[in-house]
């Protein structure tokens, strides 16, 4: 485990152990297209290192620490709220909104930068869906985490939906995020101008790595794990 890890879990007793994940990601999944799950032994032994941006260290299975099971709990909470005011919410909404398993909350990706690590936590839904927390930074006083999240049901028809930005904690580089629905998809090359792309190996249907805030992203392509062409979604066009 690298020190990066090990600062974040060292309430863990065994970050390797996901017997528990699994156990829970069975129980909350409906029938549908299932993402792969990685074991945790071999996700830690694979590491992708895209010079000048970082080391992307997959930790999917280690459990995550109580701030971030916090934030999934309050985020709970919030989402509920609202289905409360919305009665005439639709039954789409009502799965895409439904509560995390907090106690199902893992590791998926960890990566170091400049700045400072990046941390995307994963927890399932008790409709099947997923919801996520891209963490850059935490408040130093309470631990509370800093970064963006969202939810879904896990059955979009489009393969790779990606997302970038940047933080103020971490402001040096563009943080690079691609959810991807289709679990034939084992690595996703992102296309930048004039420069070689970014490869980021898919982790519990999640990609996660670091540009700099100058580099253009042209388009994502997602890989089969014999190097086949799933998926591509052009940026602009």
């Amino acid at each position: 485990m690298t020190d990066l890890l090990a600062r974040e879990l060292t309430a863990t007793a065994n970050p390797l152990d996901d017997s528990d994940w699994l156990a829970i990601r069975r129980r909350a999944r409906r029938p549908r297209r299932r993402l792969g799950l990685l074991a945790a032994a071999a996700a830690l032994a694979l590491f992708v290192v895209a010079p000048g941006f970082g080391l992307i260290d997959l930790i999917e299975g280690s459990p995550a620490p109580p701030a971030i099971t916090t934030y999934f709990a309050t985020e709970n909470a919030h989402r509920q709220e609202f289905l409360a005011h919305a009665p005439a919410a639709t039954d789409a909404m009502r799965i895409r909104f439904s509560p995390t398993i907090v106690g199902g909350a893992r590791g998926v990706a960890a990566i170091d930068t400049a700045d400072g690590p990046i941390y995307l936590w994963a927890a399932p839904t008790e409709d099947g869906g997923q919801c996520w927390l891209i963490q850059a930074g935490a408040d130093p006083s309470t631990g509370r985490p800093y970064g963006s999240g969202a939810c879904d049901d896990g059955d979009s028809d489009t393969p790779i939906v990606s997302d970038t930005g940047w933080t103020l904690e971490r402001p040096s580089v563009e943080i690079v995020h691609a959810r991807v629905h289709d679990d034939a998809i084992a690595r996703v090359e992102v296309e930048v101008e004039g420069a070689e792309p970014l490869v980021l190996p898919v982790s519990s249907g999640h990609a996660l790595g670091t540009l700099s805030k100058d580099a253009r992203v042209v388009a994502y392509v997602g890989r089969d794990a014999d190097g086949n062409v799933v998926a591509r979604e052009a940026v602009g066009g």
